[in-house]
């Protein structure tokens, strides 16, 4: 009698013993958390990835575009139509900057979704086929997501601001426009181009560049020209009237402000760009001549909240740097293995090429010593102030030679940290749910608890071993597995096996972006700020009055 066939496993019932993907990540002990929530914070409506303000108008254009002039409005002809558009906009962007000869991308193209592929179409390209580009297969695709640069970078932010949202709970559903907002920037949009050659245009089987000469209205350097677009992107940024705003507003609208009145203060700085002045200024309460920057009233507590934010910037890049420097010298000396995560703390000891004297002093000491000692709060150009020890931190890499130098600055930072004084609670004037600062986690609660309550009688041995066990290795393997179990993600750079821990790679200190760059980039698209001959950012006649209304505001 013949036996039944065994079943076949499916992948649904092996899937649980499959390995976990690995993925090298950035945030390897979880200290960028609250730097991360407090720019969310303090720039909402505005992401690391929203890069153009004028596409806070375009979508909003294009989908209800979409529903005007096409019958099937199934997702597959949304996203047919959606990829094509977006592929034209920046093309019209590359084309236009090329016509007129100007090479400030800013103006024009920068930011573009698609830009860096559709800029590999050969100038003299006279038959383009926009499928090769729009299709969601192929090599010179512009976007992976099939939702492209919507669904990627806008769509979530526009939804937070209310200018779209989907038509539907279902799945499959095409996204929609806010009948208020939406609909208003979609007729502004639509007041200053020509949306019928648009159209007519994406939907040709093949195009030439000069094709996109008709289209020049759609050119992001052409919103300072368009009056009611520009008027409803402003009101939508800063909040300018009462029905744009709320408690989130008000924060960007400060931020933004802030950001402006730092412009008007302050001229070009030889080795530093807007967003390093604007985070050391904002830290340090110090104009780059070393006069207080006083703000007005209105601006005070976004002010802090970015002091805050960079303080807390401080904190996890030396974390990151102690880690770094300990992976780096076990990978180095150790072939790469650990007998056990208390190990660490006698190589992170290892590093540091200080005195043994000063390696037994205690820390209280140390620190005391240190705040009367230390550059000036408003001297942050000086290469022993917190802010330029960092500086070298993210500059330094994770080689050999390195080492040793990023166990020093992460130590002096954290001592420069200690020796400023830590407020009572930093992130009172924000919005948190009770639990997101957990005692276990790092921050600056728990890096202030932790001085009161365990380091300050510690020598600063005992101290460096302190953090390179509890805050940096054990740390790490608390927060691979947390993501292990959570996101079946493989983080892990030191990896726990039989007897031993065997480094994986030396992850190299990260900053967080925080959204500023962007910030910047929109102020000059709304025509608020314009660029010297130094490419230094300066204030519009534009940019001075609505200074002047956030301030009076």
């Amino acid at each position: 009698m013949p036996t039944a066939a065994a079943p076949v496993s499916t992948p649904t019932d092996i899937g649980w013993v499959e390995p976990a993907k690995p993925i090298r990540g950035l945030d390897h002990l979880g200290v960028q958390a609250p730097c991360i929530a407090l720019y969310g914070q303090l720039l909402p409506g505005i992401t690391n990835v929203t890069d153009r303000a004028r596409y806070y108008s375009f979508h909003p254009w294009l989908i209800r575009s979409f529903e005007q002039r096409y019958r099937d409005h199934s997702i597959d002809e949304f996203r047919r139509v959606l990829r094509r558009a977006e592929c034209l906009f920046a093309m019209v962007a590359i084309r236009h900057a090329r016509v007129v000869g100007d090479d400030d991308a800013a103006r024009h193209g920068a930011g573009m979704v698609g830009r860096f592929s559709l800029l590999r179409i050969p100038e003299h390209e006279t038959a383009i086929d926009l499928d090769d580009y729009a299709g969601l297969e192929g090599p010179n695709r512009y976007f992976k997501n099939r939702l492209g640069g919507l669904g990627q970078y806008y769509f979530g932010p526009l939804r937070d601001l209310r200018v779209l949202d989907y038509t539907s709970a279902q799945e499959g559903a095409i996204p929609g426009y806010d009948k208020g907002r939406g609909g208003a920037l979609a007729d502004a949009f639509a007041a200053g181009v020509p949306e019928g050659d648009f159209f007519r245009l994406l939907e040709k089987p093949k195009i030439r560049w000069s094709d996109l000469d008709g289209l020049v209205d759609f050119c992001p350097c052409s919103l300072r020209e368009r009056k009611v677009e520009r008027t409803l992107l402003l009101d939508l940024f800063l909040a300018r009237s009462e029905a744009y705003q709320s408690p989130e507003s008000a924060n960007r609208r400060a931020s933004l402000a802030l950001a402006l009145d730092l412009v008007s203060r302050c001229k070009r700085l030889a080795g530093y760009n807007l967003e390093s002045v604007f985070r050391a200024s904002t830290y340090s309460r110090a104009l780059p001549d070393g006069t207080a920057w006083d703000v007005h009233p209105s601006l005070l507590r976004v002010q802090r909240g970015w002091a805050v934010y960079e303080q807390n910037e401080l904190l996890s890049l030396a974390l990151q740097a102690l880690f770094a420097a300990v992976l780096g010298a076990i990978e180095r000396d150790d072939s790469g293995r650990l007998q056990s995560s208390a190990a660490a703390g006698d190589v992170c000891v290892g590093l540091l090429s200080s005195s043994a004297r000063f390696r037994k002093r205690r820390v209280a000491d140390v620190v005391s010593e240190l705040r009367s000692n230390l550059p000036a709060m408003s001297a942050w150009q000086d290469d022993a102030h917190e802010l330029q020890r960092a500086w070298k931190i993210l500059e330094a890499g994770t080689e050999d030679g390195a080492l040793a130098g990023l166990a020093e600055e992460g130590v002096h930072v954290l001592l420069s940290l200690l020796a400023r004084g830590l407020d009572e609670n930093p992130y009172a004037e924000f919005e948190f749910e009770p639990d997101h600062f957990d005692a276990r986690e790092i921050h600056l609660l728990s890096f202030k608890q932790a001085w009161q309550s365990t380091w300050a009688d510690m020598t600063i041995e005992q101290w460096v071993r302190w953090l390179a066990v509890h805050w940096g290795v054990r740390r790490h393997l608390s927060v691979a597995l947390r993501k292990l179990r959570g996101e079946r993600r493989d983080t892990f750079r030191i990896r726990p096996l039989e007897q031993e821990l065997r480094v994986i790679e030396v992850p190299t200190p990260a900053a967080t972006v925080p959204r500023l760059g962007k910030a910047f980039q929109i102020l000059r698209d709304l025509d608020l700020t314009e660029v010297d001959a130094d490419a230094w950012p300066t204030l519009t006649s534009s940019g001075k009055k609505e200074l002047e209304a956030c301030l009076a505001s």
